[in-house]
């Protein structure tokens, strides 16, 4: 299946999953909120396949459910007529209408918030342009694998090219458009470090947690764990392991960056726990024997979300690097496109040496620029993104 089959396929699964939302709000005559749902969850399955069709349209939802839901238990918000009629049963369905409208409200807020925060907004405007570039770019930009001979230009020693109007960032090494490289290159490389990003913060704050609540025993352990892997630099680790491990899977390529990543996030999280364990709340959890998984998931783990979500960014960002480094260095199998292997290719083509080819390592490394500095500027929004109580003027 190429990847127009995939975007059809996404597209349609999007409209069939968006009319759950549509629907939601069309029965409450909300027709620009029903347009606006189906046309994001249209939106989100062109994107990202079936995954993103299914999580936008249940984002949809829960927003629409927000704008819809009415609390029976608030005697100002009900449509009771008097404070008899107002009930504090509730039902299943009641419940679900509840937990869907406090998402929905709080995706509102953030949405709002993320608009007034200046620079929060510019990185989140460069993270959309470049999921945009790499997603939609394909549709307009045809890929360039092989030599283009006839594009020499008469009289030139080399196939290389400055911009022009017909090739807006030039000519490779071999006279190929370095546009199609850059629209194709950063799809591999970005899913690859939001993997490992992933995979470092998840085992960072479920070790974390346990070292702080399991007892001395367990903490004792994953102390000497972490230890052990932080007095080891990682990147010189992580060239051992490469020429040891064959890294032809992505997948495997991001485990083995967060494990090697994760010990200090861990100490971190452990810190932060052990801080919120003196908390009354918590203490009350642990009094009731409520269960580690409860006391970590409902009582810790909300307090550290900005935290956690703010590394989750570093980590993204540290892999990405790590990633580069391999390839620059020929660690990993050299399968094009790929932006680490546009700068590879510059390195061992002589296009530093070579005025014509500048353009050939300056757009991946812009490109990898320009995304690790969107990703630092969100950030700055995270803050206040989970934490209310920084949000002004909302």
């Amino acid at each position: 299946m190429d990847w127009s089959q995939i975007f059809t396929v996404g597209l349609f699964l999007g409209l069939a999953f968006g009319l759950v939302p549509m629907l939601w709000a069309g029965k409450y005559q909300r027709y620009k909120l029903a347009t606006w749902a189906l046309l994001a969850s249209a939106l989100g399955g062109f994107m990202f396949g079936i995954a993103g069709a299914i999580m936008t349209a249940l984002l949809c939802l829960t927003i629409v459910i927000s704008y819809t839901y009415i609390n029976q238990q608030d005697p100002f918000a009900t449509r009771a007529t008097s404070l008899d009629d107002v009930t504090f049963d509730e039902t299943r369905f009641q419940y679900f209408q509840r937990q869907m409208a406090g998402v929905g409200s709080w995706l509102r807020g953030t949405a709002h918030m993320l608009v007034q925060n200046k620079g929060g907004f510019i990185g989140f405007i460069g993270i959309m342009f470049f999921v945009v570039l790499t997603v939609f770019g394909p549709l307009f930009v045809e890929y360039e694998g092989n030599p283009r001979m006839d594009r020499r230009a008469e009289g030139a020693n080399s196939l290389y090219a400055t911009p022009s109007a017909e090739f807006p960032l030039g000519l490779d090494w071999q006279g190929r458009s370095i546009l199609s490289h850059i629209v194709y290159g950063g799809r591999t490389l970005i899913i690859t470090s939001v993997q490992a990003g992933l995979f470092s913060t998840v085992i960072a704050v479920v070790l974390g947690s346990l070292a702080a609540l399991g007892g001395s025993r367990i903490d004792g352990i994953l102390n000497a764990i972490a230890n052990l892997i932080l007095t080891i630099p990682n990147f010189p680790l992580l060239l051992v392991l490469a020429s040891i491990v064959n890294l032809d899977s992505n997948l495997l390529l991001a485990l083995l960056l967060a494990s090697l990543t994760w010990p200090a996030l861990m100490r971190s999280i452990r810190a932060q726990v052990l801080s919120l364990r003196e908390r009354d709340y918590v203490e009350a959890a642990i009094a009731l024997d409520l269960g580690l998984m409860h006391i970590i998931m409902r009582e810790v783990f909300p307090n550290m979300i900005s935290y956690i979500a703010i590394n989750f960014i570093f980590a993204v960002r540290g892999a990405m690097y790590s990633l580069v480094g391999l390839v620059i260095l020929g660690m990993v199998p050299l399968r094009e496109p790929d932006w680490g292997i546009m700068i590879w290719n510059a390195q061992t083509r002589g296009a530093f040496y070579n005025e014509n080819a500048l353009w050939m390592a300056l757009a991946p490394i812009t490109a990898i620029a320009l995304f690790q500095l969107s990703l630092i500027l969100f950030t700055r929004s995270l803050e206040e993104m989970f934490n209310p109580r920084l949000r002004q003027g909302l």
